[in-house]
Order: C-alpha cells, then sequence, then structure tokens
C-alpha cells in the first residue's frame, strides 16, 4: 500500500466522525434557536427584602415586602436573643409565613418562642419527625395554636411547586421532594423566592441526596437564581457543581458562626462560587439583600 493513502476502513471512520460532527453542531444551533426562555414579569413598584440574620452558627432569614414578613427559620437556642432583637428593630409583629426548613436546632430551636411572641398566620414544615424535647415543645405549641384557630399549618412536602403570593413576592416550594431520607438536612424546605425578575434561592441544609433529586427534576429555568444561600451553610456536602451550573447566581450568601469548629463556608464550595459575589455572615454581620426596580442592592449590618 502507498504511504499516505487511505483505507477503505479509514475512509469510513472519518466520514462517520464528520456526520457525528455536523449532527451535534445542528443540534446545538437548534437549541440556541428554539430554546425555551425565561418568562419576563412585570416590575412591582414596591421593594422587597432579604435579610439574612446573623445568628452566629446557624440560619434566620426575613422576607420583608409591603407590610408583609415571611420568617425562615430562628438560629439556635443561643441566638434567641439576637434574633427577635433583629425581629422588633424592624417592625416585626404579624408574620404571614413562618417557614421552618427542617428540625435540627440550629435552625428552629426558638420556634415554640416564635409561635409565643408573634402573630404568625400560616406556618410551613417538612413533613420530618423527630424525638428531641426541642421538637415535641414545638409541635405541643403548635398543635394547641391549632386548636385554637389561631395558625393554618402547612405540609412542605404537599405543596411542591405552589406558588405563594405575598405582596408581589412569589414564594414558591422546590423541596422537599421524598420523605424518606436518611439525613435530617435533607428534609430541607427549599423556596425560590421571586420579586419581579430577580430571583432568590433558599436552600436550607439540603445535602447531596436532596440536590441531587433537585437537579434531576428540575432544568435551569426553574433553578435560575441572582441570589443563592447556600446549603449547609456552605458545607462541602452542599452546593454541588451540578445545582450551581443549573442555578448561576450572582451573589451567594454563607450563614456561618465565626470561627465555627466545622469551618464553614468549605474550601471546596469557595472554589465552586469562584467569580460570584460571595458575602458571609460571620464576616460581615447581617446581610441585606434589596430588590427595587428590577436590581439589586447589598449591604451589611454588623450587630
Amino acid at each position: 500500500m502507498a504511504k499516505g493513502k487511505l483505507t477503505k476502513r479509514k475512509k469510513q471512520k472519518l466520514i462517520k466522525g464528520g456526520l457525528t460532527l455536523v449532527c451535534l453542531v445542528i443540534l446545538a444551533l437548534l437549541w440556541f434557536i428554539f430554546k425555551p426562555e425565561q418568562e419576563v414579569y412585570e416590575v412591582p413598584k414596591g421593594t422587597a427584602e432579604l435579610h439574612f440574620i446573623d445568628v452566629g452558627q446557624g440560619d434566620a432569614t426575613l422576607i420583608k415586602s409591603g407590610d408583609k414578613n415571611i420568617l425562615i427559620d430562628t438560629g439556635e437556642y443561643d441566638a434567641k436573643e439576637a434574633l427577635f432583637k433583629y425581629l422588633d428593630k424592624c417592625n416585626v409583629k404579624e408574620i404571614e409565613y413562618f417557614v421552618v426548613t427542617h428540625f435540627d436546632s440550629d435552625h428552629f430551636a426558638n420556634a415554640t418562642d416564635v409561635l409565643d411572641s408573634y402573630d404568625v398566620k400560616k406556618l410551613i414544615i417538612p413533613d420530618q419527625v423527630k424525638t428531641t424535647k426541642t421538637y415535641e415543645k414545638f409541635i405541643s405549641k403548635v398543635e394547641e395554636q391549632v386548636k385554637s384557630k389561631d395558625i393554618e399549618v402547612l405540609n412542605a412536602n404537599e405543596m411542591i411547586g405552589e406558588k405563594l403570593d405575598v405582596e408581589g413576592l412569589e414564594l414558591t416550594v422546590m423541596a422537599p421532594l421524598r420523605n424518606d431520607y436518611d439525613n435530617s438536612n435533607d428534609y430541607s424546605v427549599v423556596l425560590m423566592a421571586r420579586y419581579g425578575n430577580k430571583r432568590v434561592l433558599l436552600s436550607g441544609d439540603a445535602e447531596k441526596e436532596a440536590e441531587k433529586d433537585i437537579v434531576e427534576k428540575y432544568n435551569s429555568l426553574s433553578l435560575d437564581c441572582d441570589v443563592f444561600k447556600l446549603g449547609h451553610h456552605g458545607s462541602g456536602t452542599s452546593s454541588s457543581q451540578e445545582l450551581l451550573d443549573l442555578a448561576t447566581p450572582s451573589y451567594v450568601i454563607a450563614s456561618c458562626g465565626k470561627d465555627n469548629k466545622y469551618g464553614h463556608p468549605h474550601k471546596e464550595v469557595l472554589e465552586r462560587t469562584k467569580g460570584m459575589k460571595l458575602y458571609r455572615t460571620d464576616e460581615q454581620g447581617t446581610i441585606i439583600i434589596s430588590i427595587a426596580n428590577d436590581e439589586i442592592t447589598v449591604k451589611t449590618e454588623k450587630s
């Protein structure tokens, strides 16, 4: 055989490779032309604020829209004074929705006191049961308020995809997608808050299994956000690359305690979020995201 002459097999492989490349190019062009676009919403005239409250090694988020309040989690026992002081400073008396993402004490230790101290209209909790004294005390208080018709209790597992309107702010329940997780954190209620065309993804302590379910169920249009509160205080077991690739946030928030023993946020998460603007409650205190005229502004406030 003359040097450089193509065999029949080589010719077939070249043709096959060329056809594959052409098909891939055509598919890419079709996706670019026909890809679904994010719906454009009317921009509200007011302002929505999300306060990621500095409660040390824990989570507590206050959302204010118009004269309505949403509280998500309460922090650990030792954060009660800081939490209540901040809520009072924000003139919170009624809470439209009180969300307990899951029943770990760094998220709901002060939940019973919140029910005692504020006029809570609706409570959202996951389909999760624990055997701790804190949980039993909380459930007892909830049952008491249900009997007196002071509160409506909603099961987050039964609300997947449901959109709640709070003075122009839309709150969508995204997870938990199962009620048989082995890890308590994976029961976390995951929420998407949207005001106008700006979106904030609030992931509680959701870890690998829950995030895997979320990534499998939703597409980039559903998960795309401007702000993402890192899962599990910035633990390496959360905020996976797969989830970040779908969410593509510009800002990320880590709610964690100063010099915490867990090392949150973990190095691998900091690496995965390079290029995004990171705010940390352990370094900057309470972080306030304001949305007005479809623009986001961020300010921080040391306690």
